[in-house]
């Protein structure tokens, strides 16, 4: 028997898990029986962590004990500008690492968003547990599209506290296709408009007989749900009376129940025309000071005027895409709408305009992903040629070069994998050393695009600039994760890195908060082991009812199908019964399956 393999969506708002059962891609429900697990972590008082819905429960009395959507300063550098932007999204403070990385503050702890990540893939990896009834450590995991190579490899880093082995990176818009393609036997162009919590993609891929080949992917890593509520929030805000506006904008709690209240209304706008919007108990929490409520009415109309600019953002995306890919709008075969925001009736009709069609709804927004993923998952574990991801690099690298430019070795949109090399001199003769900085985005000029790192190359040939060639080689991986490697063609000296630009954690601190993960895991793994046995026992005794119940059909209308319904049943039964004694947890967790499937009625009970 193979080890699962599972598919994991680690999203801004919400997160899920998935497997292939049957052949068939199915999500994992959470142990506090959701399909979502929200990506929220808090920590209590007593310092126990809580991470989905009982992390929003938290977050009702302690908002400051809690944070979200921290996905977006995922793999990114500690700056000023950052900490600016964070302030217009979330009440939480971010607080520089050692490295330069970022860190979240709650409950008077400091937290890496890494780890945070960590936490909420670790609770995803409890819920497969539970499921399988054995410790699941292989997965896939779908990234942003226009995630770049820090932000894949804090992915992985966070993957790899969680005690997790990724066996692939997956674009989140190609997962989606993946999982309409396989399900429906489409072929066609596909385009993928992925508006999720915290980012938005685009992609558009050709589908032709098992190959999901990606012509041109586009993106903005700032625009998501968060935005078009925090445009809810400050109009809100704006109603406050004068003398106690500042007081509400700078208290926590009262921030959270505003984004609670924005994302309702904005929730009730997808079926209504209008929301009514009552919060109550804003004002000063720390010192007890004077509170005020708020009620008012926010039309489907005027929020369409509020999210005008985000939902122009959308729109310039897709032109972009439209023009890397060399189509028409209207020639795309197929519009997914995937991510949560794709609901809001405003993202359905500016998509069906621009593309002169209804997108389709055979996809469900929140769950094609996960599901994409598990598809990916099962067929790197079976390898049975169904499905191969061609994938493109969703943004250009290059090399800084003399006048502040870079030069391109890898164009965006370029299939991966791939290897390109180039040739460069140092700056100056004489030198003994050279810095290679190495680039991610579109510009020509350096202090346009994103500084990803740089490769040190040490002991060179010390001559004239023109007498010192040195080759730098990018290898884009096809999952895109680079690696670069520079060398003096005069003497063979040679540097390969994985790029140090990233501001990952400090040596050690990884290994020491993996063992803390794994300590929490195994003792939660004792509790989880504990309730899945009352459980089990508990859905023996309704399948025995069931037993009954068929024996009892099958006496009054004999028939070979009855017979051999309580015989499927019986021998649930019994293999459970065994299993149970022999605390094999793995085949009690199968057994669970089937008996829930047959007492919900989703099952023919039948050999």
């Amino acid at each position: 028997m193979h080890d699962p393999v599972i598919g994991i969506d680690l999203g801004t708002t919400n997160s899920a898990v998935a497997t292939v059962e049957d052949g068939r891609p199915r999500l994992i429900p959470s142990r506090a029986g959701g399909r979502l697990t929200p990506s929220v972590l808090g920590v209590t008082k007593a310092g126990e962590r809580v991470v989905g819905q009982q992390a929003q429960a938290l977050a009702e009395e302690h908002p400051d004990s809690v944070v979200w959507a921290t996905k977006r300063f995922l793999g990114r550098r500690y700056t000023p500008e950052l900490v600016q932007q964070a302030k217009a999204l979330v009440p939480y403070p971010l607080v520089a690492g050692p490295s330069g990385d970022v860190r979240v503050k709650l409950a008077g702890r400091v937290l890496p968003v890494t780890q945070v990540s960590a936490m909420i893939l670790g609770e995803l990896a409890l819920d497969a547990q539970a499921h399988f009834g054995r410790t699941v450590t292989k997965c896939v995991i779908t990234v942003p599209a226009n995630f770049d190579d820090n932000q894949r490899q804090a992915t992985r880093e966070a993957a790899t506290i969680a005690g997790l082995d990724v066996v692939r990176l997956v674009n989140e818009p190609t997962a989606a296709a993946l999982a309409y393609g396989l399900s429906r036997g489409f072929e066609g162009s596909a385009l993928v408009f992925d508006l999720g919590g915290g980012t938005f993609d685009v992609s558009i891929l050709d589908v032709k007989s098992g190959v999901f080949e990606v012509r041109a992917t586009g993106g903005d890593p700032r625009l998501g749900g968060e935005d078009f509520d925090q445009r809810i929030v400050q109009w809100l805000l704006a109603q406050v009376d004068d003398e106690l506006r500042h007081v509400v904008s700078q208290d926590a709690q009262s921030l959270r129940r505003l984004k609670v209240a924005a994302e309702a209304a904005k929730r009730e706008l997808t079926e209504h025309e209008e929301a009514t919007v009552t919060v109550s108990g804003l004002g000063d929490h720390a010192s007890g000071g004077r509170r005020t409520e708020l009620e008012t009415v926010l039309t489907r109309s005027f929020f369409e005027t509020l999210s005008e600019p985000l939902s122009r953002r959308c729109l310039e995306v897709c032109q972009g895409v439209m023009r890397e890919a060399k189509m028409d709008p209207r020639s795309v075969d197929v519009v997914l709408l995937v991510g949560g925001m794709t609901r809001v009736p405003l993202v359905r009709r500016l998509v069906a305009d621009f593309f002169g069609r209804a997108p389709s709804t055979d996809v469900h927004p929140d769950e094609a992903v996960a599901l994409g993923a598990a598809v990916q998952a099962d067929e790197l574990l079976r390898q049975s040629g169904q499905a191969l991801l061609l994938d493109v690099a969703s943004q250009s690298l290059g090399v800084g070069v003399l006048g502040g430019r870079v030069k391109r070795l890898i164009a965006k949109n370029t299939g991966v994998p791939v290897v390109a090399r180039d040739i460069f001199f140092p700056g100056t003769s004489g030198q003994a050393e050279a810095r290679i900085p190495v680039y991610q985005g579109e510009s020509e000029f350096q202090d346009e695009n994103h500084k990803l790192g740089e490769v040190v190359l040490k002991h060179l040939h010390v001559a004239a600039r023109g007498d010192v060639p040195l080759e730098v080689v990018f290898e884009l991986s096809g999952e895109a994760i680079l690696s670069v490697k520079a060398t003096d063609l005069t003497t063979g000296n040679m540097e390969t890195v994985r790029l140090e630009a990233r501001a990952g954690l400090p040596h050690g601190e990884a290994e020491k908060l993996g063992a803390e993960q794994a300590n929490y895991a195994k003792s939660q793994g004792v509790v989880d082991a504990k309730r899945a046995e009352e459980l089990f026992r508990k859905l023996l005794e309704r399948g025995e009812k069931l037993a009954r119940m068929l024996q009892k059909s099958a006496q009054e209308n004999p028939s070979p199908e009855a017979e051999a319904a309580v015989g499927t049943v019986q021998r649930l039964l019994d293999g459970g019964r065994t299993a149970l004694d022999g605390k094999d947890a793995a085949k009690c967790a199968a057994i669970a399956r089937q008996l829930t499937q047959l007492l919900s009625g989703k099952q023919e009970p039948r050999a």
